[in-house]
């Protein structure tokens, strides 16, 4: 599956996701969770907040690859379209700078068809 440390392995919130990392190193990261029904807005699309999780896990396990501990300074989501009729959300974490202390990723998230849903930036800090 994937090398994500086992604290992250672990998490209860990333399990409840379903979260599936596809590719992982400190330059991109993908992954995917399903679309299920405990994830819905009441609009019956992905909830705002798991996509926002999404792309701060992903982006995140990214920073970490680098061999840090990181954390979360700052992330920001732009809400495009909604997720509808597709079965799994993709989210991919490019990285725009890594500092000595900081490292900045731009995340794109996707539906099935590769149609660009949400785009942010997310900068964690090297504890």
């Amino acid at each position: 599956m994937n090398d994500m440390d086992e604290n992250t392995k672990n998490n209860e919130f990333i399990n409840h996701l379903g979260l599936e990392m596809i590719e992982e190193s400190s330059k991109y990261a993908k992954g995917r969770i399903p679309v299920k029904a405990e994830l819905l807005n009441p609009f019956g699309t992905m909830h705002g907040g798991v996509l926002y999780s999404l792309a701060d896990i992903v982006a995140g396990i990214a920073a970490q690859a680098s061999g840090n501990r990181c954390v979360t300074l700052s992330g920001s989501l732009n809400f495009l379209l909604p997720g509808t009729d597709t079965k799994y959300i993709y989210c991919e974490a490019f990285l725009e700078r890594m500092g000595k202390h900081t490292a900045v990723y731009r995340v794109e998230i996707k539906d099935d068809e590769g149609k660009l849903l949400d785009t942010g930036t997310f900068t964690y800090f090297a504890i």
